[in-house]
């Protein structure tokens, strides 16, 4: 008797799902790698023939449109020669299938720990190299998927906007509500070319054996954005000392702009805004109350002079600074290759593996655009 069927009704169903989305292929075994707090459910199945194969179920619709995102990144991805692995989209259940499920091949390694990692440690190289790659990716190729796409201005305004409704809420200190407001009104800060970003990441979507990265996943926030947006995670789960060494890391496999840092700890301090929002939103008391807490927490180490400071670097108005892409930075030892150019837009609803052609890469505008 297969695993399956020991298991019972529930794997049964999912064996199901995934046979209506993957015809021939025969599977004996499931584990469900669902988070508590996850809008997609996620299965990891097994055929009899060795292979893992991970099964995902939107259960709302913004989960639906950010997998819909992710197969066309993963299209994007699939043209780019990168030094870490990413999954591949197989194939969805059918329109008369009791649920809607999509298979992707999973991705094997390790969550890297950050807060465990030492300064000395050979992944914290290997993470700024990753996360320097994915930056390099040409915006061509990204934009050309209709995938989304923010000028420095909009980002602004998004930001702003973001700011208003904390402020709203009654809840956060003003000293912290002034820190944030001279630094998102300040357009020095905000003087960047915009990269191609994973736009989510975190430690469990960073993929580790040993000191090297070897895979990242959850593509499903792929777009053109501030580079600082991906390095924002690091002051939040690894130790200060760790995160600025995995800064430097990054910032040696690129050439970043002077006000990285600071805006990565602006977006770092301002995702505990969103938190208190979509707390009160949901009308979580518990959640509530840990939003609350970890603002006074943040609120307390201004006031001990603990933060950094978010005033931009000056900059020589006679010069404007050019951001060079990372795959032509001699210190970067693995740099990103086009392979195709050919991307195919899908909707999620007509979603299904697609073929890819040859093509040249565009010149890329090296022009300031703030």
């Amino acid at each position: 008797m297969s695993n399956l069927k020991t298991m019972g009704k529930p794997s049964l169903i999912l064996a199901a799902l995934a046979a209506d989305a993957l015809p021939g292929l025969h599977f004996v075994q499931v584990q469900n790698l669902t988070r508590d707090d996850a809008a997609v459910a996620v299965e990891l199945l097994t055929t009899d023939d060795g292979r893992l194969i991970l099964l995902k179920s939107p259960l709302d619709s913004l989960a639906n449109t950010d997998l819909g995102t992710e197969i066309r990144a993963l299209q994007v991805l699939k043209n780019v020669s990168l030094p870490f692995g990413i999954s591949s989209y197989l194939g969805k259940t059918s329109p008369k299938a009791i649920r809607n499920a999509l298979a992707f091949e999973y991705v094997p390694g390790a969550p890297a720990d950050l807060s465990r990692l030492r300064l000395d440690d050979g992944l914290v190289s290997s993470i700024g190299q990753a996360i320097s790659a994915i930056h390099s990716i040409p915006a061509s190729l990204v934009a050309d998927a209709g995938l989304p796409e923010y000028e420095p201005a909009e980002r602004v305004r998004t930001l702003v906007a973001e700011f208003d409704r904390a402020m709203d809420t009654g809840k956060v200190h003003p000293d912290l509500l002034e820190r944030w407001q001279t630094a998102l009104f300040d357009v020095n800060l905000f003087k960047y070319r915009p990269t191609v970003i994973h736009g989510f990441l975190k430690s469990d979507f960073l993929l580790a054996e040993g000191d090297q990265v070897v895979g990242v996943i959850e593509w499903g926030q792929l777009s053109i954005d501030d580079p600082a947006i991906d390095l924002a995670f690091f002051y939040n789960e690894a130790s200060e000392e760790t995160a600025e060494a995995l800064v430097l890391a990054y910032e040696g496999s690129t050439k970043a702009d002077r006000n990285l840092r600071q805006r990565a700890q602006l977006h770092y301090e301002l995702t505990h805004a969103t938190f208190l929002l979509e707390a009160l939103a949901r009308g979580d008391e518990e959640e509530i109350e840990e939003a609350i807490s970890t603002i006074t927490w943040l609120h307390e180490r201004l006031i001990a002079g603990e933060l950094p400071s978010l005033k931009p670097t000056d900059f020589n108005t006679s010069s404007p600074e050019v951001i060079v892409p990372i795959s032509q930075a001699a210190s970067f030892t693995a740099p990103v290759t086009i392979v195709s150019e050919s991307i195919e837009i899908v909707d999620l609803a007509e979603a299904s593996p697609v073929a890819t052609t040859q093509e040249s890469e565009p010149k890329k505008d090296e022009d300031e655009v703030f």
